[in-house]
């Protein structure tokens, strides 16, 4: 299962951000997770999965924010040492590749949550679905 993800540029600074982050809190849009990579140019990328992404992305480009939505996959994993280690061992012999991962938050005691981008997201959920993992929706 894949959920939507939006990709914002937009500066570095602690204001920018806020910028970008009240937008959306003024309008009930909780961030479920985040990513913030710098450009290296005083601009970054902000990666974010949101309880509403079609009205935050009405909302961001309202404003003139550069933002597009990709599909990424959120999955539930124990939150123990090795759980990472497990899914990806799951994932080695089927030649999927990871564009990158960041955590997501979470209520629930021991179950940690983790958005990924592979390079064939499809194939991904197939071989974790086949290995009994969960898949997060991103809502609370």
């Amino acid at each position: 299962m894949s959920v939507k993800q939006l990709t914002v540029l937009t500066g570095n600074s602690a204001l920018h951000l806020r910028k970008v982050i009240s937008l959306l809190s003024n309008k009930e849009i909780d961030i479920r997770a985040h990513c913030l990579v710098d450009n290296g140019d005083g601009h970054c990328k902000l990666r974010m999965v949101v309880s509403e992404p079609d009205k935050a992305m009405a909302i961001l480009q309202g404003h003139r924010y550069a933002a597009v939505a990709n599909d990424v996959v959120m999955i539930e994993i124990d939150d123990k040492p090795g759980g990472l280690s497990v899914l990806l061992e799951m994932l080695e012999g089927d030649d999927i590749q990871i564009e990158y991962s960041y955590t997501a938050a979470t209520v629930s005691t021991g179950i940690a949550e983790m958005v990924f981008r592979f390079t064939n997201n499809t194939k991904a959920i197939d071989v974790l679905e086949r290995n009994g993992l969960k898949f997060s929706t991103g809502n609370v």
